[in-house]
């Protein structure tokens, strides 16, 4: 029934990236987020522009405007979809920050330093 002119309805499909690629916004109106969104975490690490509900932003830490852009309700999302589709350079700038918001806080080279910490702390900690 979501399918049209300009929406392709696929269901499940093996890899989302070849998707994410192409789209110029990313919509993730999920009712319910528990835990981190991963699918909201693999558009922003593409450098895509995301619209999402509250709770998704709220789960990967994204500062709303800047690195994500955050809905409440349909007529909110119609809304921030549009003014993202209306002007490509905020939704480039929203795409970029997202992207290294995803780097600086889940890439492995943020979280093996952040391990790297408590074994320093730990090792202080016993040698005391």
């Amino acid at each position: 029934a979501l399918a049209g002119e300009a929406v392709a309805v696929t269901g499940t499909v093996p890899d989302v990236r070849p998707y994410l690629q192409h789209a110029d916004v990313v919509v993730a109106p999920l009712r319910l987020a528990r835990g981190i969104q991963n699918k909201v975490l693999e558009a922003m690490a593409m450098a895509r522009p995301v619209v999402a509900a509250t709770g998704c932003g709220s789960t990967v830490g994204a500062v709303d405007g800047r690195e994500i852009v955050l809905a409440e309700d349909a007529p909110a999302f119609v809304h921030e979809v549009g003014a993202l589709l209306a002007d490509p350079a905020r939704a480039s700038a929203l795409g970029a920050a997202g992207r290294e918001r995803v780097l600086a806080d889940y890439s492995w080279g943020a979280n093996l330093a952040r391990i790297d910490d408590h074994l320093a702390a730990a090792l202080a900690a016993r040698a005391a």
